[in-house]
């Protein structure tokens, strides 16, 4: 893996540069202020009382529309795939004339199975099933890799891509219940670098056996280096959810959150998705989200985030788009490597599209590109255009947070 890690490290940022083919046109992307307060040397043990629990007002007043192609808004496209229940998808295996493949479909499909869905199991608090239905053949197909990869930057070509493959497999497989095609080309193919997400629409997209499949993917060398969670980021795009990541930089290419969720960095130390993500797909009920008016004020605990149970996010509106969000934490589950548990705070936007940085991280640390310090302790907090956010109290698998207004 190392030696992967080392071969493929200028692959990654080509990888991470079109993870979803759909066009999208950037948008301008606020500037926010937001100041740390210092550390505090020690973080006093918690002492937890009992507390009760406020009104829970309604979660409509957070939900914000959304006019771009993949984003944070309410409510979702019905073109991507649906995010509760389970999901079928059709995994088909390609190689070609030039770059035939050396290891059996099996093998390729040990990959990401099943790993890729007992992510999503934990995700999404069992809500979620991915069933991954693979055809174990290589389709052979028709153009050299180099044809396939140079397809990558296109929509059309994309889809044509997918296309050959299911048009290949359809004599034998039964596509009629097919809600998303994942194409594992050889991942030796060195010509097709990255693997990006086709999404496209309830109209038009792959057809087989008289339906319309909307969503799909294909596969590429990077699949060495990410192993299942590509599927996992890729999937989210099929889910609807943007990338975090950054388009176009060549140095940072994670200004925006660092190593929070896997649809930024997905090799990040906090790879579990953030709670408004699993908020947009339905995997939070609205009662697990706490959504504070502008300019109200409260003290409310929350619980960590990669455990099921309990009330999961703070969110206050900042304007029309975007909103305030806070929430809990832990080194536990698929974020058992994370530096510095604490509360988490982040500005979305639901207007700013994939890839431009439609959610935002705070506080921003001089020298910490991966935001480990970005989490807030006991004692400590953050300001956010006149809302300052202050941990309270903290426990094992919860951190108590007030907000309060700054007149």
């Amino acid at each position: 893996m190392d030696l992967l890690r080392t071969s493929l490290a200028s692959v990654a940022v080509l990888t991470l540069a079109a993870c979803s083919l759909a066009p999208s046109a950037p948008t301008a992307t606020p500037t926010l202020t937001a100041s740390p307060t210092p550390r505090p040397s020690a973080t006093p043990a918690p002492t937890r009382t009992p507390q009760p629990s406020p009104t829970v007002p309604s979660a409509e007043l957070c939900k914000r529309p959304s006019f771009v192609h993949l984003g944070f808004g309410f409510p979702r496209s019905e073109h991507r795939l649906p995010s509760v229940g389970k999901v079928h998808a059709t995994v088909l295996f390609a190689d070609f004339g030039d770059e035939p493949a050396t290891l059996s479909p099996e093998e390729v499909f040990a990959f990401i199975s099943p790993m890729a869905e007992e992510f999503f199991a934990q995700q999404s608090y069992g809500r979620f099933e991915l069933e991954l239905t693979p055809y174990f053949t290589w389709l052979r197909l028709s153009q050299p890799s180099a044809y396939y990869g140079n397809s990558l930057t296109s929509y059309e070509q994309h889809l044509a891509f997918l296309q050959e493959a299911v048009d290949l497999a359809d004599p034998m497989v039964d596509f009629s219940q097919t809600d998303m095609v994942v194409l594992l080309n050889n991942p030796y193919a060195y010509q097709i670098v990255y693997g990006p997400t086709y999404t496209g629409f309830l109209e038009s997209g792959l057809t087989a056996d008289g339906v319309i499949i909307p969503n799909g993917m294909t596969s590429g060398r990077d699949l060495l280096h990410w192993g299942y969670l590509w599927l996992n980021h890729e999937a989210g795009h099929s889910l609807g959810l943007p990338d975090l990541y950054a388009y176009g930089l060549a140095e940072d290419i994670f200004p925006y959150t660092g190593g929070y969720s896997l649809m930024g960095n997905i090799f990040g130390h906090t790879p579990e998705l953030t709670a408004i993500e699993r908020w947009q797909l339905g995997w939070l009920d609205d009662r697990q989200v706490y959504c504070l008016p502008a300019g109200e004020e409260i003290e409310l605990e929350l619980s960590a985030i990669e455990q099921p149970g309990g009330v999961k996010a703070l969110i206050t509106p900042l304007d029309d788009s975007r909103l305030l969000v806070v929430e809990s934490r832990r080194a536990l589950g698929y974020d058992e490597y994370m530096p510095e548990q604490g509360a988490l705070v982040y500005v979305v936007d639901a207007n700013v599209p994939s890839g431009y940085g439609p959610l935002r991280v705070l506080p921003q640390i001089e020298d910490d590109y991966d935001f480990a310090q970005s989490t807030l302790r006991v004692g400590e907090s953050v300001t956010v255009e006149g809302i300052t956010v202050r941990v309270v109290l903290a426990g094992a698998d919860f951190d108590r947070v007030e907000l309060r207004t700054t007149p």
